[in-house]
């Protein structure tokens, strides 16, 4: 007897899907089936339409048993502010606590969003804002009840009041702590963007648990403000398995290196908020910053990575040559990579990037030897080595991760595949 479970890595600009048939495990031989496996970059075919495919692909009269996810996809939000349809309802004489300590911070409020209450209130007070809040955002859904000094009965009478008009309630325990309300303020604000991830999953698996890695596990329960760490938490936790120390990760969307070291408080584009999380460092340059010819014609990058929208030139649309673009021949080999970006198989693709940076060496200053792309490879490569050796690592305590680990051959020996739902289905298999 068997049932399925569906992996999901949820990245910011690619995901991965993997449907196995898992024999059960009070069998004497346990069998492990992949049903469908694929990458996609998000901004060219959606998780809607790929969960699609995956359901077409369940054995007749089958369904989804259990969904498992690791998620980058809400960094997506770290360049937004998140208050732009939650609504607060404080004390009176508090409405100004929206703007919090650091005001180069993005916001996670809307004052024209924000409910004073006095102790003397009533339903009819409460509704009297709703009607007036629905006039300024009627898509607004979600609400965040900081109140201090109510009674715990008042406090449950505002929080059934806006269950009844079908907001989604969040309650900061802790009136008093800005680090708390901002806490609760993201996990609001976020609320949408999961909601959306899990509806969209509930709909080929309307009867499976949902679980999401957090910290050390899977779990079906877990505050939004997790999410912005599951694939950190999920990376370091195959230090743990393998017994290293140190983590390198050049994947698509970015190449780090991590420790076993932990921050107690997040800097968060939002402000600070107490919540322990593991350390990443940046290394080498970012997968997807611009090559250029600078003023003085010579080889620079981009210091700000461009937007996913429409990414690199593999993908199709751009007509900037990034990083890994200067690697489409390595990466025109890869299964996973050309599932990923699928005009790679084209020819006139290859053409249209290698002419690019034909024209990038048009534009140099007169080196000794021609600026071609095999140079540059070469100044990516060991622009990477040369940050890692800052590290002073040691070969025996290294664990080197990642879909573009295959560009760095000669740095990290024979490079392995990698695979997001490989690694997911093996973090289950070990707990089996």
């Amino acid at each position: 007897m068997s049932n399925t479970r569906l992996a999901i890595y949820l990245g910011e600009s690619y995901a991965e899907l993997e449907l196995r048939a898992i024999e059960d495990k009070n069998s004497a031989k346990k069998t492990n089936t992949s049903l469908f496996k694929k990458a996609f970059f998000l901004p060219q075919t959606s998780l809607k339409a790929m969960l699609a495919q995956v359901k077409q692909s369940l054995p007749e009269n089958s369904s989804i048993d259990q969904v498992f996810v690791v998620t980058k996809y809400l960094d997506r939000l770290k360049s937004f502010r998140l208050g732009g349809s939650v609504v607060q309802v404080l004390n009176e004489n508090y409405e100004n606590n929206y703007v919090f300590q650091n005001s180069s911070c993005l916001s996670l409020a809307a004052s024209a969003l924000i409910i004073p209450l006095t102790r003397q209130f009533d339903k009819n007070d409460l509704q009297k804002e709703l009607d007036r809040i629905r006039k300024v955002n009627p898509e607004a859904k979600k609400v965040v009840l900081s109140l201090n000094d109510f009674s715990q009965a008042q406090i449950t009478t505002v929080e059934d009041f806006f269950k009844a008009n079908e907001f989604t309630v969040f309650i900061n325990k802790y009136p008093n702590s800005t680090d708390k309300l901002r806490r609760c303020l993201i996990n609001a604000g976020a609320e949408g963007t999961k909601e959306e991830i899990l509806s969209e999953i509930k709909e080929i698996a309307p009867s499976s648990q949902i679980h999401i890695w957090v910290n050390k596990q899977f779990t079906p329960v877990f505050e939004n403000i997790d999410l912005f760490f599951s694939a950190d938490n999920f990376l370091n936790h195959a230090l743990t398995l393998n017994q290293k120390d140190i983590l390198i990760h050049t994947d698509l969307e970015r190449w780090i290196i991590m420790k076993n070291e932990y921050q107690q408080t997040w800097h968060s584009p939002w402000g600070d908020v107490e919540y322990p999380h593991i350390v990443t460092h940046p290394i080498g340059i970012h997968p997807f910053s611009e090559v250029l010819i600078n003023g003085s014609g010579h080889l620079s990058f981009s210091t700000v990575p461009v937007a996913i929208e429409p990414g690199p030139m593999l993908a199709g649309r751009s007509v900037k040559p990034l990083i890994v673009d200067a690697f489409f021949d390595v990466i025109s080999q890869d299964k996973t990579m050309t599932q990923m970006f699928t005009q790679l198989v084209q020819s006139n693709i290859s053409q249209k990037i290698t002419s690019q940076f034909k024209v990038l060496e048009k534009g140099q200053a007169h080196y000794d030897e021609p600026l071609n792309l095999d140079i540059i490879q070469d100044f990516i490569i060991n622009k990477l080595g040369y940050d890692i050796l800052l590290f002073k690592l040691k070969e025996e305590e290294l664990e080197w991760t990642g879909h573009l680990n295959i560009l760095f051959e000669r740095l990290n020996g024979t490079p392995q595949n990698f695979s997001w739902t490989e690694e997911i289905f093996q973090r289950l298999n070990d707990h089996v």
